[in-house]
């Protein structure tokens, strides 16, 4: 498995998979997805399998507030609950590290147990709940992750 930043060829892949990892009104459009790749403030882990198809990807976008938020993250079906998902995650943490963020967000569907217990694994607390975040009443949880301070001289 190889992590790599975004390709414009990789977008395509990207709609595909997010299509089979979620459910509408979870998915994003074709071209949601490249408005969220193409951000000047997007960051992108790709993970590519060793015969080049799409295992999953994160999608972090940085904001001026010092801020990273997770927009989203997807793991291929036959790739889960093998660490790619933590994987990706510690990338995105990483990177707004890097960016000069001192916390992460992100939104959760209130019915996806499983990814809030990821979250809340990797230290997410809980902030608030998103009434309709996903539409009329398909509600989101909020989840926020303090960074721990980079000290001069450590590595990402």
């Amino acid at each position: 498995m190889e992590l790599r930043g975004f390709r414009p060829s990789d977008l395509d892949a990207l709609v595909a998979l997010d299509d089979v990892c979620f459910d509408p009104p979870f998915r994003f459009s074709r071209s949601a997805m490249r408005s969220f790749v193409q951000a000047r403030n997007a960051r992108v882990t790709i993970a590519e399998a060793t015969d080049g198809s799409l295992a999953g990807f994160c999608i972090l976008h940085v904001h001026p507030q010092a801020m990273g938020y997770i927009v989203t993250l997807d793991v291929a079906p036959g790739a889960r609950r093998r660490g790619l998902a933590g994987e990706l995650m510690d990338r995105a943490e990483a990177e707004a590290l890097e960016a000069g963020c001192s916390a992460v967000a992100l939104h959760v569907f209130t019915g996806n147990t499983t990814a809030i217990r990821f979250y809340e694994r990797r230290g997410y607390v809980f902030s608030h709940r998103a009434a309709s975040f996903y539409g009329r009443g398909t509600d989101a949880l909020v989840y926020n992750k303090e960074l721990p301070p980079i000290s001069v001289g450590q590595p990402v």
